[in-house]
């Protein structure tokens, strides 16, 4: 008894020493993102928020949000810049609400499931949001406009955020801890709701509250009075205005994120805490590849192809000045 006490104190031990240099890998990120992105934005080609004019992959004309203006609106974009795009003040205090918000989710996480649940709860929602939107804004700002016959329509870029305090590489601090409140908040709703669902089931559930939540949240935060991130246009699935890969995505990520989380003391048995540990990092490390791939191939190749045969280029646009 004695033994088998202290190897288990030894896994835990060794466990939170791993979840420690996770913590400060995070940080470090973090703080050297935030740094290049606001003392050298030119190393990643970050958009001017002050300088619309100026804005490449997609243009300003090639954005979803130009559709979606008055002539008027375009005016004052063009004139004064993105609303707020340069108020430093306002967008820490964002982070600084997001950062309490996330805080109680986190509290809230440890009560329920333990300390080493909910930081693998939270460090995983950095690493699976917000390189999974990393991989999608630099691709479409490298990428855009060279795939000029791509099956779903002209390839202008992908989209970006314009607004942030702290970054995660190109995803502002405040976008991934959204996700975790998000994702952690939906988790906990499905199995409380539907305690007796397997966890396929449960997971689905929260994906789907999760679009749901997302699909009058981002017509809302990309409206011209806000512009807190913006779409390039050419996807050929508009949705309120907002490409629909983004709300798969939404489903996907939740989704995926949900079951490899709840599999998390299942790994813990087989190959111990810190096993576990890395393991479920780097299983968040590549999906955010492989999610990101099965978007491209099935939405855009796929799925492009045949709905632009068609003619179905626009579902649903949200009227000018809305």
């Amino acid at each position: 008894m004695a033994d088998d006490s202290k190897s288990r104190m030894g896994k835990s031990n060794a466990g939170r020493a791993f979840m420690l240099w996770a913590y400060v890998f995070l940080y470090l990120i973090i703080g050297i993102s935030t740094y290049i992105h606001h003392a050298h934005p030119w190393i990643l080609s970050v958009p001017d928020n002050r300088d619309v004019a100026s804005w490449q992959h997609p243009a300003f004309e090639e954005t979803a949000i130009y559709d979606r203006m008055t002539e008027a609106e375009r005016r004052q974009v063009l004139k004064e810049g993105v609303p707020q795009g340069s108020d430093l003040t306002a967008q820490f205090a964002t982070d600084l609400f997001m950062i309490i918000v996330s805080w109680f989710c986190f509290i809230h996480a440890r009560a329920n499931f333990g300390s080493w649940m909910a930081s693998c709860f939270f460090i995983g929602s950095f690493i699976f949001t917000g390189l999974e939107e990393s991989i999608w804004i630099l691709t479409g700002r490298y990428v855009g406009g060279l795939l000029e016959h791509n099956p779903g329509g002209t390839f202008f870029g992908t989209y970006w955020f314009s607004k942030g305090g702290f970054w995660f590489f190109e995803t502002p601090l405040v976008a991934c801890l959204g996700w975790f409140a998000i994702a952690y908040s939906c988790v906990w709703v499905a199995g409380r709701v539907f305690p007796r669902m397997g966890l396929w089931g449960r997971a689905v559930v929260g994906g789907l509250i999760a679009m749901g939540t997302d699909l009058w949240a981002d017509p809302v935060a990309t409206s011209p009075e806000l512009m807190n991130w913006v779409w390039a246009k050419g996807d050929f699935f508009l949705f309120f205005g907002i490409p629909f890969y983004n709300f798969i995505g939404w489903f996907l990520l939740i989704f995926l994120f949900a079951v490899i989380w709840e599999k998390l003391p299942d790994m813990e048995r087989k190959w111990g805490r810190t096993g576990a540990s890395a393991l479920f990092l780097t299983v968040c490390t590549g999906g955010t590849v492989l999610v990101a791939l099965f978007i491209y191939v099935v939405w855009f190749l796929v799925s492009g192809g045949i709905l632009h045969q068609f003619g179905l280029e626009t579902v649903v646009q949200i009227p000018k000045g809305w």
